[in-house]
């Protein structure tokens, strides 16, 4: 588990299995948990090193949306639990699911899941340890902002939606100038290859931008101070206005060779990609 600040603790992602990074704010009275987790085990490892840090207690948990990295392990936590009402709704539609081989293959055949979610859930989840798969539901509902005071500290829990999920939440700690954002900057997953849509982005960058911060956590990246999102933000803008309507990556890298004076490195191509598949979609072009 590492500090992040005085009040803020977080541990990282795993892509072995996707687990994501989760965080605690640790106040006077009570600590909130940013998301449970990809499992019971996943929860149980966070709040055994919770347990090490003085002042916590844990009494409420957040869910930053309802993919099931971010929500499988909420049972085993079970603490007072806040969610967004569609990420409810979702949870209620997962408390249906089996989770055997075959019934994973079949939601995947229907699109209601994707392989790569399939995969890491048997991977996190080998042999009969899938029977044991509980999905909790929230015990509290926000509409559009909520406010819970741990007691010198507090927490902002508020929307960002976006094509990633619908019901993606931020959580904010003003006095500790830390954001948690899930996946809630993430690209759209669920329909062919995954994909950026720059208004989306915008839209979703414009909800915080206002915000105080020293640390902004993505639950899939390492956690990046306000230069590094800075950043990273103003890339995702420049190679989005790149791309602009384009959907032919032949003339996109042709563009970016010529603006850049150079081939893009990994995470450029990762990105102008994102934005080429976004405009594919909407274009309706077959996914190839």
């Amino acid at each position: 588990m590492k500090r992040l600040t005085e009040r803020v603790y977080m541990t990282g992602h795993d892509h072995a299995t996707d687990r994501p990074a989760l965080g605690a704010i640790v106040g006077e009275r009570a600590t909130l948990i940013v998301d449970s987790g990809n499992s019971a085990a996943h929860a149980r490892l966070f709040l055994e090193q919770l347990a090490a840090v003085p002042g916590a207690e844990p009494r409420y948990l957040a869910l930053t949306h309802w993919h099931w990295d971010h929500v499988f392990g909420a049972a085993e936590m079970d603490l007072t639990t806040i969610a967004h009402p569609l990420t409810q709704q979702k949870l209620r539609q997962m408390q249906s699911y089996r989770w055997d081989d075959a019934a994973l293959q079949e939601r995947v055949q229907t699109g209601e899941e994707i392989a790569f979610c399939a995969e890491n859930i048997i991977k996190e989840h080998p042999g009969a340890l899938r029977e044991s798969i509980a999905i909790r539901l929230a015990d509290i509902l926000y509409d559009g902002r909520l406010t819970v005071d741990l007691g010198g500290v507090t927490c902002e829990i508020f929307s960002l939606g976006g094509e990633h999920s619908a019901d993606s939440t931020a959580v904010y700690c003003p006095q500790e100038q830390v954001l948690f954002l899930g996946d809630g900057m993430c690209q759209e997953m669920f329909e062919g290859p995954w994909s950026y849509d720059l208004p989306d982005y915008e839209a979703r960058l414009q909800k915080i931008e206002g915000l105080p911060c020293k640390w902004y956590v993505n639950a899939h990246w390492d956690p990046q101070n306000a230069d590094d999102f800075a950043r990273a933000a103003a890339q995702m803008r420049a190679l989005g206005k790149l791309v602009g309507a384009e959907t032919d990556s032949a003339r996109v890298y042709a563009q970016y060779r010529r603006q850049y004076g150079a081939e893009p490195d990994e995470a450029a191509r990762e990105i102008l990609d994102s934005y080429l598949w976004g405009n594919r979609k909407r274009g309706r072009q077959p996914l190839r």
